[in-house]
């Protein structure tokens, strides 16, 4: 009987230890990790067409990086980031998991450069002037001074100015398309853009203009060559304007104007969860008129 017993306690024994070592790899296979320790070497970011622009995560870590929105050119293994090559003007929320952790750590970084925020203009109702937002804030103040006097100087490099309209690398104009925009401050003048012809003479319902901006700011780029993407539309009335673009541009914004604290301060597009709200390019929709 005293066998049998001492049988039974050996047999529950072996079972606790059995359960115990189930529960632990799961708790114990798991890094303990400070997110603290994920991040860059600045908030802010340039271009720099001197330099192999790239940075790393100031520690090594091991792990997996991704990043929202698209357009931030990200070493998913390492956490490098070529910043000459990524979309500026964007804030990017870049996401890290380390080896052997369930937690996801985040970090936010700014591309320094221009946006525009996606818009409806209505001609009729004076609202016209598509304004730069620079470096993914919407109260920053433009480093680009109104200097349109500086046209009347000689035509040397002024590297004291902000570029807009600057000829691409295959001598792209903007103005070609019909374009007006302000040289000095990058002010998109869209009814002068509409008479200079831009959609032609007999502008359709639903036309598109796609181009390219090329611009130099007075910054921490020093002067380098930068450029954006631009989408222009053109609509007679608002009512002609279909809802599911209307929706486009109401969720582009949206995860644009990130809202912290309960204040709009920000123009940083990094909750990019609809495939189609992508942040570049920005939508200029000309309306002519409200109704």
């Amino acid at each position: 009987m005293k066998y049998l017993i001492g049988f039974l306690i050996l047999v529950t024994s072996f079972a606790f230890l059995a359960c115990e070592s189930t529960n632990v790899p799961d708790d114990g296979d798991l890094v303990p990790f400070d997110c603290a320790d994920f991040a860059y070497p600045d908030t802010i970011f340039y271009i720099n067409e001197n330099l192999d622009n790239k940075i790393i995560p100031v520690k090594n870590l091991n792990g997996t990086f991704s990043s929202v929105p698209e357009g931030l050119v990200l070493n998913e293994s390492t956490g490098e980031i070529d910043i000459n090559e990524s979309e500026t003007g964007l804030k990017y929320r870049i996401s890290f998991t380390p080896s052997g952790s369930e937690i996801s750590c985040t970090y936010e970084l700014t591309i320094g450069g221009i946006n525009y925020l996606d818009k409806v203009y209505i001609l009729d109702q004076n609202d016209f002037l598509a304004v730069p937002i620079f470096n993914a804030e919407r109260d920053a103040i433009s480093p680009c001074p109104d200097d349109d006097d500086s046209d009347d100087d000689d035509d040397t490099d002024d590297n004291s100015v902000c570029k807009f309209g600057e000829l691409g690398p295959d001598d792209e104009d903007i103005s070609d398309l019909g374009i007006e925009i302000n040289n000095s401050t990058g002010i998109i003048d869209l009814k002068k853009t509409l008479e200079n012809g831009a959609f032609g003479d007999n502008p359709v319902n639903g036309s598109e203009l796609d181009a390219k901006l090329y611009y130099r700011l007075q910054d921490q780029t020093l002067g380098a060559l930068n450029d954006i993407d631009l989408k222009i539309f053109y609509f007679a009335t608002l009512a002609d304007v279909p809802q599911s673009l209307l929706d486009e541009i109401d969720q582009k914004n949206a995860d644009l104007l990130e809202e912290r604290n309960g204040i709009m301060n920000s123009n940083a597009r990094v909750f990019a969860e609809n495939p189609k709200a992508k942040p570049r390019p920005p939508y200029l929709l000309i309306v002519a008129r409200l109704q």
